[in-house]
């Protein structure tokens, strides 16, 4: 199965004018690369990350469905065609319903691997001014994705995804799942154990996970 990418888009620390509250330094603002890039185990080799909630060889690449554009249509003038927010993978047809932890795709030389959640920052919320961003964004579980590097290798201005292997079936957890579970249902004793039991889980997320769990069974 082939999901056409919409962008592939890296970018530069800089700083940024959208705060006046406080220094806002991110790569959040991605641009279009050209001809072919080498993705490492730790990301795109022109693709920079500000601090280490970001990046990180279990966060190397981040996706956003175009998909998901349409929720912020009524309070944004002129969506961006791509890397909306800061995603280095635009994805048509490809959402967090459909990707589960585990799932690998083949992107030109590489291979990923879906990875972690998205935890929505106070930077895209400044950038766009859209005052409960981060909570809209969270409970609506859309929030994109992260993938590790399985493999590395060049990946092409062309390239698009290709499934190459599913998750785990008798652990199967999608995105959107998770998602539901941490910011919507972190209570759940059951929800919270079957979570648990997946393997591709980074030790990170199992941790606050683990201590969800620990305090619903109290």
């Amino acid at each position: 199965m082939i999901y056409h990418l919409k962008a592939i888009a890296t970018g530069k620390i800089e700083d940024l004018p959208y705060s006046t509250k406080r220094p806002m330094r991110s790569a959040l603002n991605k641009t279009l690369f050209t001809g072919k890039m080498w993705l490492s185990k730790t990301g795109f080799s022109e693709d920079e990350q500000e601090y280490k909630g970001h990046g990180g060889p279990n966060k190397a690449v981040c996706l956003y469905s175009e998909k998901n554009y349409d929720l912020w249509k009524d309070d944004v003038t002129d969506l961006p065609e791509y890397a909306m927010f800061g995603e280095n993978l635009t994805v048509k047809d490809l959402d967090e319903k459909d990707l589960h932890f585990g799932d690998q795709f083949q992107l030109g030389e590489a291979i990923i691997e879906v990875s972690e959640i998205r935890e929505p920052c106070w930077k895209i919320q400044e950038k766009y001014k859209i005052p409960n961003l981060i909570k809209r964004m969270s409970s609506s579980c859309k929030t994109g994705c992260y993938f590790r590097v399985v493999k590395e290798g060049f990946v092409y201005d062309s390239s698009h995804l290709q499934l190459i292997k599913f998750g785990e079936h008798d652990s199967l957890l999608s995105v959107f799942e998770l998602n539901d579970i941490y910011y919507n249902d972190n209570k759940n004793v059951v929800r919270l154990a079957y979570a648990l039991k997946n393997p591709y889980l980074t030790e990170e997320r199992r941790r606050k996970l683990e201590k969800y769990l620990n305090r619903a069974q109290k």
